[in-house]
């Protein structure tokens, strides 16, 4: 057995998944909105960090450790974690479109085009008619605009740039108005899972989060 290994057996590390609900920041403390730690009873925080960011308006998956190790691993660039994400846009659709994200974008203030996504289009309705909730910077105009184009699909990423498929889907003149992280790499938001409700992982999903971190620790090597 490795010397790290051993050493990670001889503590016990905390992992859970968490809803994050809108309005809360991925932080561990914040002098301005609440963080995402909260939604945790207090004798359960202590330690405990949350895995990437999600902005406050997002809502949806995101790892609880106190395992830094495993967090910097997850986080290199060279792990490509995949991220699913289910989003509501108001603009128009199509098939260029869809190839342009799928190959990669070159969005302003970026060195090098974003790596290919892959996106589903799931649902087209009318902007005034979309069921979830908007963000809350988007609703008066979603209410001056009700007849616009909109739709809805899935994303996936492997890579996590400051609000990246905000400004992937601007590039393409389409404006995000809902967004939920529904996994992030092999976990995912249960069905009966709601925003501020957390649960700890399955030995099965912490190897497969281990695997995936070995797996980006080997390609950097």
């Amino acid at each position: 057995m490795r010397r790290e290994d051993r050493r990670r057996e001889e503590r016990q590390y905390r992992y859970y998944l968490l809803f994050k609900p809108v309005g809360q920041v991925c932080a561990v403390r914040d002098g301005e909105h609440p963080t995402v730690l909260e939604c945790l009873p207090e004798p359960e925080r202590a330690g405990l960090f949350p895995v990437g960011r999600l902005d406050r308006h997002t809502e949806g998956a995101l790892l609880l450790t106190d395992d830094g190790k495993l967090c910097f691993r997850l986080l290199l660039p060279e792990c490509h974690v995949p991220k699913r994400y289910r989003f509501w846009c108001a603009g128009a659709w199509d098939g260029e479109k869809q190839r342009r994200i799928e190959a990669g974008l070159t969005l302003k203030g970026l060195p090098e085009p974003t790596r290919p996504a892959r996106v589903e289009v799931l649902e087209r309705a009318a902007l005034g008619e979309i069921p979830e909730p908007l963000f809350p910077h988007r609703r008066a105009w979603a209410a001056e605009h009700p007849e616009l184009p909109a739709f809805c699909g899935e994303i996936t990423l492997t890579e996590g740039k400051r609000h990246q498929i905000k400004r992937m889907f601007e590039a393409l003149d389409c404006t995000v108005v809902w967004l939920r992280r529904v996994s992030f790499g092999p976990l995912e938001l249960d069905g009966g899972m709601h925003p501020g409700d957390f649960r700890a992982l399955t030995e099965q999903e912490i190897a497969a989060l281990r695997a995936a971190a070995e797996h980006g620790t080997s390609q950097r090597k």
